[in-house]
């Protein structure tokens, strides 16, 4: 696992590494600095797309217009912590939907209970609900939304995140912070401060017919 002080990026990491993917993947907002691309298992190739030049990414353009790519000609479309930061993000996703080929999938992740944070800037915050519904309207199937983190004590964790120094006094502080939630789910299941309602964020995958 990459060595990181967030909660949720290892909770992301866990979600992919369950992931299989196989042929042309196409990386919407990510570089070829993106390390969560190696959790995800399988015979496929990554092409990354970025709206900054700057990024070294495959190809650059803007997510929330047009894409300059060919219909049905990728099996995979990722989007990972991106959705947040698309002001037309229902376009993206019909993009995604326009250039997959039958039976591919739509993978990503997206922050919830989460600080507002730039990229360069950050729109909107989504529920399972909200997920489940976007993906359903673009005749997506085998749609599963998944929430990310452990309650009430992660989201607590990620306020004080910016003061953990060192990785291991993070991994320390988060596997005290997942304990408590695991403990509290198991003496009061469907809590208000269980995942269920207090998520980090969320990992949602899709497929096309």
């Amino acid at each position: 696992m990459l060595k990181t002080k967030s909660f949720l990026r290892r909770e992301e990491h866990k979600a992919l590494s369950g992931l299989t993917l196989s042929g042309k993947v196409l990386d919407i907002g990510g570089s070829k600095k993106s390390g969560y691309t190696g959790y995800i298992q399988g015979e496929h190739e990554i092409v990354t797309a970025n709206i900054d030049a700057a990024s070294g990414a495959d190809s650059i353009f803007d997510a929330e217009k047009q894409w300059p790519v060919e219909d049905a000609s990728f099996d995979a479309v990722l989007f990972m912590n991106v959705l947040e930061h698309l002001y037309n993000y229902e376009n993206a996703l019909d993009e995604a939907v326009r250039v997959l080929r039958p039976g591919g999938t739509i993978v990503g992740t997206v922050p919830f209970m989460f600080n507002v944070h730039g990229s360069p800037d950050d729109y909107f915050r989504y529920t399972k609900s909200a997920l489940t519904r976007l993906l359903s309207e673009r005749g997506l199937v085998d749609i599963r939304v998944q929430e990310l983190g452990t309650g009430s004590f992660s989201v607590v964790y990620h306020c004080f995140m910016g003061f953990m120094r060192f990785n291991w006094i993070a991994s320390l502080s988060m596997s005290a912070c997942r304990a408590i939630d695991l403990f509290l789910a198991k003496v009061a299941p469907g809590n208000g401060m269980s995942p269920q309602y207090m998520p980090l964020g969320y990992y949602f995958q899709a497929t096309r017919l």
